[in-house]
C-alpha cells in the first residue's frame, strides 16, 4: 500500500536524499524555483544530497552547482558519478561498446538526427567533428528514433541498455547506455563511497528511468505526475509537481531533520 505524504505523516529518519531532475525538481522551463532550491540547500547542510539523472554530466554539474551540493552526483543515468568537492572529478564511469557507439553515431549522423551524448564529461553532438571511443550515453528524442528502421537492431541489442525517459516539457527520449547500467547500479557505488545502507536513503522521481533507483532505497517517493509503473514500486506518493508535490516531500524531510 502506497502512503500519501501530508503534514500529519511522521517524517523518516534518513542519512541521504536523492533527487531526479525532470518532473521532480525542474519546472517546465527547466529551472529550479527558489522555494525548492532553498529547501534542498537546507537539507544538504545536514545530510548528503545528490541529483540522480539521465542528463549528461554538464547538465547535472550545472544544477548541482546552483544548489551548492557537495556530495557525489550521478549523471548519464548512472554511467557517471562525479565529486563536487574534487572540482567535479569523475570517480566512477562506465562506457558503451565501441563498435556499437560507432554504428549508432553513423546512423544518427547520416539521418541528421539531433542527439546529445557525452564522454568523460565532454559534450558530444551531431555537429562534433570527432567521436570518441569512450562514450557514456547517447540520447535522442523518441520520435526521431522510431522512424529509423536500421536503428532497431541496436535497440534490441544485448550489448547495451536502452533507457526511456521524459523531459520537463513531457518530451519522450530514448537513451543508449552501457550494458547493465541504470541509476540503481550507480547508487550501489554511491552507498560504498558514503558508507550508507539502502534503508537510510530517500529518493524521489517520476520517470521510467527512476524505477530501479526507487526500488533500491528505503524511502521511495513517487511524484503525483509519475508513470503508473513508478507508483507500483514506491512506498510513498506526493502530489504532482505543479501542485507543489516536490515542496510537500521536501518539507516532510525537513520536519525530520529539525
Amino acid at each position: 500500500m502506497i502512503i500519501k505524504i501530508d503534514k500529519h505523516l511522521p517524517s523518516p529518519v534518513i542519512k541521504a536524499a536523492l533527487f531526479d531532475l525532470d518532473g521532480t525538481i525542474l519546472d517546465v522551463e527547466e529551472n529550479i524555483t527558489s522555494d525548492i532550491s532553498e529547501r534542498i540547500q537546507f537539507i544538504s547542510n545536514y545530510i548528503p544530497v545528490s541529483i540522480v539523472s539521465g542528463r549528461i554530466f554538464s547538465e547535472v554539474s550545472k544544477y548541482s552547482t546552483l544548489l551548492k551540493l557537495k556530495s557525489p552526483q550521478i549523471s548519464e543515468n548512472g554511467a557517471i558519478i562525479f565529486d563536487p568537492l574534487k572540482k567535479n572529478k569523475i570517480i566512477y564511469k562506465k562506457y558503451m561498446d565501441k563498435d556499437i557507439t560507432d554504428s549508432i553515431f553513423n546512423i544518427l549522423d547520416n539521418n541528421n538526427v539531433q542527439y546529445f551524448s557525452s564522454s568523460n564529461g565532454e559534450h558530444i553532438t551531431h555537429n562534433s567533428r570527432t567521436k570518441t571511443n569512450e562514450v557514456n550515453i547517447i540520447t535522442c528524442l523518441e520520435l526521431d528514433i522510431i522512424k529509423l528502421k536500421n536503428i532497431k537492431p541496436f535497440i534490441e541489442s544485448d550489448k547495451i541498455s536502452i533507457v526511456y525517459s521524459r523531459g520537463s516539457q513531457d518530451q519522450n527520449y530514448i537513451s543508449f547506455t552501457p550494458r547493465g547500467i541504470n541509476k540503481a547500479i550507480a547508487i550501489d557505488e554511491y552507498k560504498k563511497i558514503l558508507n550508507l545502507k539502502s534503508y537510510e536513503i530517500f529518493a524521489i522521481g517520476d520517470g521510467l528511468n527512476d524505477i530501479e533507483m526507487l526500488k533500491s532505497v528505503g524511502i521511495s517517493v513517487a511524484m503525483g505526475n509519475s508513470y503508473e509503473e513508478v507508483f507500483k514500486v514506491c512506498n510513498y506518493v506526493t502530489k504532482k509537481f505543479n501542485e507543489k508535490g516536490t515542496i510537500i516531500a521536501l518539507d516532510w524531510i525537513i520536519r525530520g531533520i529539525k
